[in-house]
């Protein structure tokens, strides 16, 4: 990542460390339950979570795993997580950027990423760290919001989400990032599918968009109910637009 694409997306979550914090999807138990379930994490693994935001799933695996260390490259967000997990003896907070781990090859069973890639200049390079400190036959556990595979409802989305979030590179989609684990040298061995509906509002303010931006995509996302236009299914509910994400949870394996 560049040193000015590395500053704007530290920026940014820097704000909104406490913000994220309350996110309904990162929020979500029945997420992170599958999260959970597809990594088989035993009790004797060491994990690692890259990206780890506010260690809401870093919390989660510590229940779970042996020991957690938690990886993020925005300070605030680390102390977030930190302060969040105060109580918990079984993590460690390490300040770093993902396309950069600092670990030596093969020093943990189980490495996971949540929610994290679309914020990714360099995802391939991410993927590749990932599968370097991974050790033989663990498991990289990769979940996030994904677009339509259908270009045009991919295009649109993307266009909406850069504008609502300058931090934002690419939701990818589930072929894209299936194909860039497998090309990273790991084998893609499980992928499940679920939906979360969000309100237009709580969207964007986790994006910190400006009026301006709010009311161009506000207006993007009304017209494209007509015949679903970006794949996100928006709705009136009660007066209040709403929209539905579809997140991919995919497993891939270190032979």
């Amino acid at each position: 990542m560049s040193k000015e694409a590395q500053k704007t997306v530290q920026q940014h979550f820097g704000k909104k460390a406490q913000a994220y914090s309350g996110s309904s999807l990162l929020q979500s138990q029945k997420n992170l339950q599958a999260v959970l379930h597809m990594a088989g994490i035993l009790v004797r693994d060491r994990v690692l979570d890259v990206a780890t935001g506010t260690g809401i799933l870093a919390g989660a695996m510590c229940a779970v795993a042996g020991e957690v260390v938690a990886t993020d490259f925005t300070r605030e967000m680390l102390l977030q997580a930190r302060e969040s997990l105060s109580e918990v003896d079984n993590i460690t907070f390490v300040l770093a950027d993902a396309d950069r781990l600092p670990f030596e090859d093969g020093s943990f069973d189980v490495v996971a990423c949540r929610m994290s890639v679309h914020h990714f200049a360099s995802p391939r390079v991410a993927f590749r760290e990932m599968a370097r400190v991974c050790r033989r036959g663990g498991k990289v556990v990769v979940v996030d919001v994904i677009s339509s595979e259908d270009g045009a409802k991919s295009a649109l989305h993307n266009r909406m989400g850069k504008l609502r979030d300058k931090s934002e590179v690419r939701q990818w989609r589930r072929s894209e990032l299936e194909q860039m684990l497998t090309e990273s040298g790991l084998s893609v061995s499980g992928v499940e599918l679920s939906h979360h509906t969000m309100s237009f509002e709580e969207w964007i303010r986790l994006g910190n968009a400006d009026a301006e931006a709010t009311a161009e995509v506000r207006a993007m996302m009304i017209d494209s109910i007509d015949g679903d236009k970006a794949g996100l299914q928006p709705e009136f509910k009660d007066g209040e637009l709403y929209f539905t994400w579809t997140t991919a949870i995919i497993l891939a394996r270190k032979g």
